[in-house]
């Protein structure tokens, strides 16, 4: 496990980091800037899917199935904000954010940290 805390705590650091963006993508549409707020989540869920690459291998080690189930969960909410994205649908793409995707991240990112804990004290 040695050879993953690195992976572990920057994909911690990562996962923060989308947070804030998820977060900041709620304002922008609130500000009627539906542009930018699409540009920031093509960001967010390149971001999203290489913190899952990165701690693809450490999961498997650990033998983690429920941060699997949950970033399972998160992608489908991502896939819903990328539909209402689509059809220009912005009071949808609040909606699944505000009740779907950012709980479903914070669930993650909690997963993540109950995963890695035993791993990053020292």
């Amino acid at each position: 496990m040695e050879k993953y805390i690195e992976v572990m705590k920057k994909s911690q650091e990562l996962a923060e980091t989308v947070l804030e963006g998820l977060q900041h993508i709620q304002k922008l549409i609130g500000e009627g800037k539906h542009e930018q707020s699409i540009l920031l989540f093509e960001d967010v869920l390149l971001a999203y899917s290489t913190i899952g690459r990165s701690i693809d291998s450490v999961i498997r080690e650990l033998g983690n199935d429920t941060v699997s189930a949950q970033q399972a969960d998160v992608s489908k909410a991502a896939e819903l904000v990328v539909s209402a994205f689509e059809e220009k649908n912005y009071a949808k793409v609040q909606e699944v954010l505000q009740f779907t995707l950012i709980p479903q991240f914070k669930k993650l990112t909690a997963e993540f940290e109950k995963a890695f804990q035993p791993y990053l004290v020292s």
